[in-house]
């Protein structure tokens, strides 16, 4: 299908990859080809990125949920575990130790900040209100880092839930946020806690590749007709790329390029294109060759990706 429009296409400045997952995607690579007769383990998905899994997997990674699905080891027996980049709770590790297993630790250097500051902030007295999904790898790592402190913990989606918290004037509240979470929505959670408190503390968690992607697609949206998000629909921050998106223009979340259809292209003038944190760059390609395929469009007729 070629359209008789031929649109400009153009990547968002900032897509695609993070330091923290080429990080541990390159540290994954090593470990497979360092064990060729294998196994290597990793606790749990080591991003939220399905295709980069599937790939991993078809390499000889096993994935774990927990360790308790870690075969235990012979006498003498040596076996290498990794650890996903969301981290995992101290508890955790100890545990592998205990089994025997190698561990390589791939916890994105940025996500072991809020576990220091959430443990800093319950040692000095704080009530630790953390914004992010309860249920999300990250939020139970940095949970497990306050295990044994009797600490006061509350997990907000947001702003909007503040009210949950029944705050009282007296109470000193400890501020972090889930790194993928949206700068703006921890700014209000800020501004909402202090109408409530004398004493807030607050530590900006929030990581810079999250900001830069949330921005850029942003400003990409609002000169577009349509915009693609690629990556995991089981990542956070992809999925907030869709909606912020969404505020300004019409978009559509999709995983890899075999998810596209020719109807969404249809007399689009300017489409953009952008891919969460966990998404490889070979994924956000096929997509921009995919629509220059379907609409006749040239290939990098815009592209300023970075």
């Amino acid at each position: 299908m070629i359209t008789d429009v031929k649109p400009t296409i153009e990547i968002a400045r900032s897509a695609g990859w993070c330091f923290g997952v080429e990080r541990i995607v390159q540290m994954a690579e090593k470990l497979l080809n360092e064990t060729p007769d294998g196994p290597v383990y990793c606790l749990g998905e080591l991003i939220h990125n399905p295709q980069e899994v599937a790939r991993l997997r078809a390499k000889g990674m096993v994935f774990v949920k927990s360790h308790d699905e870690l075969p235990p080891l012979k006498p003498g027996e040596k076996r290498k575990v990794l650890i996903r980049a969301h981290g995992v709770a101290p508890a955790v590790k100890r545990a592998l130790q205990e089994k025997g297993y190698e561990i390589y630790d791939g916890t994105c250097p940025l996500v072991t900040i809020p576990q220091r500051f959430a443990r800093e902030l319950a040692e000095q007295g704080y009530r630790v209100v953390i914004m992010g999904h309860i249920e999300h790898p990250e939020i139970q790592g940095i949970l497990g880092y306050l295990d044994g402190l009797n600490a006061h913990v509350d997990v907000i989606a947001g702003p909007e839930e503040v009210e949950k918290l029944q705050l009282k004037a007296s109470d000193r509240v400890g501020l972090i946020s889930q790194t993928t979470h949206p700068y703006e929505k921890f700014a209000q959670l800020i501004g909402r806690v202090l109408e409530h408190c004398l004493e807030v503390r607050a530590y900006n968690t929030i990581c810079q590749a999250t900001f830069d992607r949330q921005e850029a697609i942003r400003e990409l949206a609002q000169r577009c007709d349509l915009v693609i998000v690629v990556g995991g629909r089981n990542s956070s921050n992809t999925c907030r790329l869709a909606e912020i998106a969404s505020q300004y223009t019409t978009c559509y979340h999709i995983e890899d390029a075999s998810e596209l259809k020719g109807e969404w292209l249809a007399g689009k003038e300017h489409i953009g294109i952008s891919a969460g944190a966990s998404t490889p760059t070979r994924c956000l390609e096929e997509v921009q060759t995919a629509i220059a395929r379907l609409t006749g469009a040239r290939e990098n007729s815009r592209h300023t990706s970075g």
